[in-house]
């Protein structure tokens, strides 16, 4: 008998806002800041620079969706220890998860810095595609543990309604990006938009 259509109530809809408002503009803003750096990719790097750094955000997303996944978990966890106000459990469920993610980060990291070429190449099967592939899985496989580190840190902020601080500081360190990769890629080609 759950109603689908119901009357929103003005102060659960105005903490849902609080609450999500912040997590939203972050994704939004994120994607922004994605198809500018592609945009940057495609100038210095042509189709090579677009295939490389489209492909590869894919295969980086077993990283980051894996990491988002577990974030979101511990998030609801913390929640419910942090409204009955036993942080010592949500502060073991954060050092778990970072545990096990950084387990699973290892292996990854390592995977794409030594085996980034064969894992792009079962992708794209064009040589020059993998090689530049592979250089763009080694250059991202160095920053995986920081990444997973930032958002399991952020699904703990979550938990206890801090959704702000995380998304504030995720949004000015991409943004930064931006001007980062046009300045790399002067230097150092399409290279440099993958560092940056």
């Amino acid at each position: 008998d759950f109603p689908f259509l119901t009357k929103l109530k003005t102060s659960y809809t105005k903490n849902i806002f609080k609450l999500g408002f912040p997590v939203a503009a972050m994704n939004i803003f994120f994607s922004f800041i994605n198809m500018n750096l592609v945009r940057i990719a495609s100038i210095h790097g042509g189709y090579l620079g677009v295939t490389t750094q489209t492909t590869g955000g894919q295969i980086e997303g077993l990283t980051w969706n894996t990491t988002e996944g577990f974030a979101t978990a511990l998030g609801s966890y913390v929640a419910q220890n942090y409204s009955a106000k036993r942080m010592d459990r949500a502060r073991k469920a954060y050092a778990f998860t970072l545990k096990l993610l950084l387990s699973l980060g290892v292996v990854l990291t390592s995977a794409f810095i030594f085996y980034g070429a064969e894992i792009f190449s079962m992708f794209i099967p064009e040589r020059e595609a993998y090689i530049a592939g592979g250089d763009y899985l080694l250059i991202l496989g160095i920053s995986q543990m920081f990444m997973m580190l930032e958002i399991t840190t952020q699904g703990m902020f979550n938990g206890i309604g801090r959704t702000a601080p995380p998304a504030i500081i995720s949004m000015t360190l991409n943004a930064i990006r931006i001007p980062f990769a046009m300045f790399l890629a002067s230097k150092m080609g399409v290279t440099g938009v993958w560092w940056a």
